[in-house]
């Protein structure tokens, strides 16, 4: 379980890293304004993951505390929660490179800020999506957990528990 806190406190720390890049980068944008096409869709884009990425840290960093008075179903679902939620995203960002990057630019020195935004995002997001390996450890955990408690059967088990077979197996 140690390790477990510590990967993600680790991703908690990385999901803050990258949010405070985006400001970085937000601050690039607003002094490049003038030779954007579309400063306001990049400071969308920008604004947007930022809050997603701020709250994802904020929820590892409450189910890593969590997690050290012991595994619970509803932190297994929000680790997967925020792992699909990170996949669904990932169209946001592929909308926002087809729309703003991958495209002649009239200033192309814009060019590498436009895509380090695209590449922080992305970054993060496969990220978060790492984190259903994370809710599969941890599923194994409770099951495991619950066994040892006899409060999750398979089919054969619960059979053999209710009706003993006859030569004592």
């Amino acid at each position: 379980m140690d390790d477990i806190i510590a990967r993600l406190t680790g991703e908690q720390a990385r999901a803050a890293g990258a949010v405070e890049a985006l400001a970085l980068l937000r601050q690039q944008v607003t002094a490049g304004e003038r030779q954007l096409e579309g400063p306001n869709a990049a400071f969308d884009h920008i604004d947007y993951f930022m809050g997603f990425f701020h709250r994802g840290a904020e929820e590892i960093e409450r189910l890593a505390a969590s997690l050290a008075a012991g595994v619970q179903r509803a932190d297994v679902e929000a680790i997967r929660q925020l792992a699909s939620n990170s996949a669904a995203e990932q169209r946001r960002l592929v909308q926002f490179r087809d729309k703003w990057v991958n495209k002649p630019l009239p200033y192309e020195q814009m060019r590498p800020l436009l895509t380090g935004i695209s590449d922080v995002a992305r970054q993060q997001l496969d990220a978060f999506r790492g984190l259903t390996e994370t809710a599969a450890v941890l599923e194994a955990a409770i099951l495991e957990r619950e066994q040892k408690e006899g409060k999750n059967f398979d089919r054969r088990a619960l059979f053999n528990r209710l009706f003993k077979p006859p030569d004592g197996r």
